[in-house]
């Protein structure tokens, strides 16, 4: 094998000493360079090996695992060739009693290929095995050791993202951060930050996860690495925040990217999982659904307890909702957990779907659990809540709470910029919530967002509003003499389900939540004459 336009400078060092017989100082340039090449050029270092007898590094576990590493590199991204060369190498480091930093590299690169795999479980037990045995070595360089530990930070930081363990995944990948300028190679220091945006998505910081992202962008390796499983979760923050922030054009654009950027890849599922929540914020219920279907599908094979599946179920009950099953979104609701700061939160949807059901008590009495948090409340999901304590504390004559619940959503989504916890409340009630705001006094970041509100949820007049059927009309009525759905169904001959659909045209025509809402548009819209004031 001879050098040619097409080998690297890397390949071409090693071809040099190859062909001056100096074998051992070839071994060791691949040693000590391979990192830095093979998350772009695995095919680089295959050559490099192959062009060297084997007999002299096929007992190197360094060589081994520089040799596995190359088969999860952007030209090939095999998730699970990888493997055997993982176990070899290992198993030879802890026969030779090999160094503690080679063994260590050893186990980390072996848990970044089970993390792709989803085998999150062992990934994490090997990443916490290399920690240990780099944090009591004194014997390496320090440059080398606190090489190993940044690199074992960032690995073990990846995994508790996907374990869902927000703190101690900060506290990793921050230390992996502080490191990475002296002790990261440049693929390492874009996924590092790409794993911080995501994460601080995750931990409702929607302003640090845009500016992490920016970072990540103007790396100069953004345009080789973006699109690839090493930086795709900066496309998944993106999406995520443009979501968040009812930013639908911009979700739409990142959303076209995410599948083929997180194919095969640990990220996958999360992908999937971002593009159902474009689709439910589209409108896009049922393509939600298939979306979550295919994350599901894509770590179905996963171990450990991944954050994606609470993530999928929260998502699943969101889009059963506004498909008005309500009483599978609460089955499904009713199956997640909500962590400790209520990152994920159902007590908020199923307080939502009360609420939308008219019963604004039952609202309040969903989100006892978020009260008693107080300010522990993780700021990602603290809007929403806040404002159903408004809606439903208006409706149950607690104007007071009402007042202050609604002032402090206010305040956090103007610095924050998130915006659909404002599509959960009808535009006829916001427009009087807004209302109510505006009369008190209001820092200016308030005022210029209950400006942007009242344009945004401004109620069209009755000759806009696409009119009522006679069905639909009587309806109304009943709906305003308080009648449930099966009594509507006996008065007026027709099914339970055909009452339920005609509800649903009802609500979406005025633009209501409930029933109270919609008795409330039609009054004031003058539509149905015989709807007499409440």
């Amino acid at each position: 094998m001879y050098p040619s336009a097409e080998t690297t400078p890397f390949e071409r060092t090693i071809l040099s000493l190859a062909r001056a017989d100096d074998v051992a100082a070839a071994v060791e340039h691949v040693a000590e360079q391979w990192e830095s090449v093979v998350a772009t050029d695995g095919a680089a270092i295959r050559r490099a090996l192959d062009a060297l007898p084997e007999h002299a590094w096929s007992s190197d576990p360094r060589l081994l695992t520089a040799m596995g590493a190359s088969y999860r590199s952007l030209d090939r991204r095999s998730r699970s060739a990888a493997l055997p060369w993982f176990r070899t190498a290992l198993a030879i480091a802890e026969k030779t009693d090999a160094a503690a930093s080679v063994h260590a590299m050893v186990l980390l690169h072996h848990a970044a290929a089970l993390r792709s795999l989803g085998r999150l479980d062992l990934a994490l037990d090997l990443g916490r095995r290399a920690w240990e045995l780099l944090d009591g070595d004194t014997s390496p360089a320090a440059s080398r050791r606190v090489r190993g530990q940044a690199f074992a930070a960032l690995q073990l930081g990846l995994v508790l993202v996907h374990l869902g363990r927000r703190a101690e995944a900060g506290e990793m990948l921050h230390l992996a951060w502080g490191l990475a300028d002296r002790a990261l190679n440049e693929t390492e220091r874009f996924e590092c930050v790409s794993g911080l945006a995501l994460l601080a998505y995750l931990d409702g910081d929607l302003a640090r996860s845009a500016e992490l992202s920016r970072l990540a962008r103007s790396a100069e390796v953004a345009p080789v690495l973006l699109h690839t499983p090493f930086g795709v979760a900066t496309l998944i923050a993106e999406t995520l925040v443009a979501v968040m922030r009812d930013d639908g054009r911009r979700a739409a654009e990142l959303e076209a990217t995410l599948a083929d950027a997180a194919a095969r890849s640990d990220w996958e599922p999360f992908a999937h999982y971002a593009r159902g929540m474009v689709a439910d914020l589209e409108g896009r219920r049922i393509e939600g659904l298939e979306l979550v279907r295919k994350a599901l599908d894509a770590a179905k094979t996963w171990t450990g307890e991944p954050t994606v599946f609470t993530c999928c179920a929260v998502l699943r009950g969101l889009l059963l909702t506004h498909l008005g099953e309500f009483a599978a979104a609460l089955n499904t609701f009713a199956s997640v957990h909500p962590d400790a700061d209520h990152a994920t939160c159902p007590n908020r949807f199923i307080a939502g779907i009360r609420y939308k059901a008219g019963d604004s008590a039952g609202c309040l009495r969903a989100l006892e659990a978020c009260d008693a948090l107080g300010e522990a409340h993780s700021p990602r999901t603290v809007i929403d809540v806040l404002m159903l304590k408004a809606a439903a504390g208006y409706d149950v004559d607690n104007p007071t709470a009402a007042d202050v619940a609604l002032d402090r959503a206010l305040l956090l989504a103007s610095q924050g910029s998130m915006r659909t916890p404002f599509l959960m409340i009808s535009p006829v009630t916001m427009q009087r919530m807004l209302g109510r705001a505006s009369d008190r006094g209001q820092p200016e970041s308030v005022h210029r967002l209950l400006d942007e509100l009242r344009l945004a949820t401004s109620v069209p007049s009755a000759g806009t509003l696409e009119p009522l059927s006679v069905r639909e009309r009587d309806i109304a009525q009943h709906l305003f003499e308080d009648k449930t759905v099966s009594q509507i169904a006996s008065e007026l001959f027709i099914s339970s389900n055909t009452v339920k659909t005609h509800v649903r045209s009802i609500y979406r025509k005025l633009s209501a939540n409930n029933r109270r809402d919609a008795v409330r548009r039609v009054r004031e819209l003058g539509l149905v004459a015989d709807i007499t004031p409440v």
